[in-house]
């Protein structure tokens, strides 16, 4: 209770009346007559009609203490937890969206940190490829990059834990885009259709209107459906890619992707609010990615990073060479996943690596295979 009256009390100081005043009238309760100047009266009609008295001057002596009951009242007429009623004040008008990571070692709510970070890179990939086919549509974007879409992700924001396995929020605040360098941020006092058109709305939309499509369609399997999309630039490879890497997708490993749509414009009711994903998608989609993905040809070059796993046989007397995943950031700063096959003599040097978190430097050709990334030819050297 503590920490909630400490939520409450720092609350009460933030909220203004004027924001109060306007969730009020974006949530249908209307502004009825007052006697007095310095008093703001709201009703709701309905099956629990509800009075909401707001007022207009931080100099009352319970100033805070009315806030508080408002937020309060608020929460219980819309059966919300009143730390949600909070967030929706304190920060701009936001859609959510929410990764949930379920499979054996998320039950009490963690994941690895080397699973987390890839599982909240990846989000940020879907999220952008989503954008990019929006103001950039392509087959494929082999840079994956917009201004728009840039403003758009630097605007969102990694939102508190919540419970439920593992589940990674991302806030997505509206904002238009701008020609300067930082997007034009909305609040809840702009018109509802210029809420319901920015550029946040019309790409939360689209992620999950995509993520349907492709699930639905892959369950009746309606791949000509999958492939129009990608050939007439309605989703891309990348959007596709992103689905893939969300996680490993064992066999009781699932990935649910949901959204909540902000209260302060009208929800949409036409589309899932959760799209979930196992192990059973994940072929079609890579046989579809594998059609259209661009053919590269290989990168020779040096590559620094560090080991993220190592796996060999068992038994020594039949340890011949190991296989390591290896990290790195490429040319345009993103995360590269890939696999190298070493010798007996570099795995040993690999292992001692990874068991002392050292940096290793990697020459050799990267080629690409469907999704999957390969270091031939390599020669390994740890940096001290």
């Amino acid at each position: 209770m503590r920490s909630l009256d400490n939520i409450l009390d720092v609350a009460s100081e933030k909220i203004g009346f004027p924001v109060l005043q306007k969730y009020l009238l974006n949530n249908g309760f209307k502004k009825v007559e007052s006697r007095r100047q310095d008093l703001a009266i709201f009703f709701k009609n309905g099956e629990n009609p509800t009075e909401i008295i707001i007022p207009l001057n931080r100099d009352f002596i319970d100033y805070k203490s009315a806030i508080r009951s408002i937020l309060n009242k608020i929460a219980i007429y819309e059966d919300r937890n009143v730390e949600y009623v909070i967030n929706d004040l304190i920060i701009p008008p936001s859609d959510i969206i929410r990764f949930r990571v379920v499979n054996d070692g998320t039950e009490n709510g963690l994941i690895s940190l080397h699973d987390g970070f890839n599982l909240l890179e990846n989000a940020k990939k879907s999220l952008y490829a989503a954008a990019c086919d929006i103001v950039s549509p392509a087959i494929y974007h082999k840079k994956l990059y917009s201004k728009s879409a840039n403003q758009f992700i630097e605007s969102c924001y990694l939102g508190q834990t919540e419970r439920g396995s593992f589940i990674a929020s991302i806030v997505c605040p509206f904002i238009n885009s701008s020609r300067d360098d930082n997007a034009i941020q909305l609040s809840l006092f702009n018109e509802e259709e210029v809420l319901g058109t920015s550029l946040t709305r019309t790409i939360t939309k689209k992620f999950i209107k995509s993520l349907h499509e492709v699930k639905s369609n892959i369950e009746i399997g309606n791949y000509d459906f999958l492939e129009e999309q990608i050939a007439t630039e309605q989703i891309s490879v990348n959007f596709l890619e992103s689905i893939v890497e969300l996680g490993e997708y064992g066999d009781k490993d699932k990935i649910d992707i949901g959204v909540s749509w902000s209260n302060h414009i009208e929800k949409i009711h036409e589309l899932p609010t959760v799209v979930t994903f196992t192990k059973d998608y994940i072929q079609p989609l890579e046989y579809i990615i594998n059609r259209y993905i661009p053919k590269e040809e290989g990168i020779t070059g040096s590559f620094v990073g560090k080991i993220s796993k190592a796996e060999t046989n068992p038994d020594i007397d039949k340890r011949n060479n190991g296989e390591i995943t290896f990290n790195f950031i490429n040319e345009l700063n993103k995360i590269v996943k890939a696999k190298v096959n070493l010798n007996s003599e570099q795995f040993s040097d690999a292992l001692k690596a990874l068991d002392n978190g050292q940096n290793v430097k990697i020459d050799g050709e990267l080629i690409s295979e469907g999704k999957s990334k390969f270091i031939n030819n390599p020669t390994f050297t740890i940096i001290e």
